[in-house]
């Protein structure tokens, strides 16, 4: 699944709305939080939030990338009629790629009645 523009969330009411109205499950390094779309029918968008409590800056944006390779290779359940927001939590900046792909994973595990198949080929 390819991040387009159109596909990100960058306003703050966004975001707000996801977090207060949408659901969410948190995992070790990550806090997925989803709300639907008022068409089911569209693309998803998504959101990465990383504050500056993880790290500078070079930390942060190594987060991100991470995270939007992850949502590349493993977002196709998330494809239509989803807000997504990814909270990238403190821990995350003491893990590797690999740390962060299988918590993803299992966060895509236990919302699958919601979302559909879970994320199959993540690294153990």
């Amino acid at each position: 699944m390819q991040l387009r523009r159109s596909n990100t969330m960058k306003r703050a009411s966004e975001f707000a709305m996801v977090r207060k109205a949408g659901k969410s499950e948190a995992g070790r390094f990550l806090i997925l939080s989803t709300a639907p779309l008022q068409s089911p029918a569209d693309s998803s968008r998504f959101g990465i939030i990383t504050t500056k409590r993880i790290g500078h800056a070079v930390v942060r944006n190594l987060l991100r990338r991470r995270v939007r390779e992850i949502l590349r290779a493993h977002a196709a359940p998330l494809a239509t009629g989803l807000y997504v927001v990814i909270v990238v939590r403190n821990r995350a900046a003491m893990t590797d790629y690999a740390g962060l792909e299988k918590d993803f994973c299992k966060l895509l595990t236990r919302v699958q009645k919601t979302w559909g198949e879970p994320c199959s080929n993540a690294s153990s």
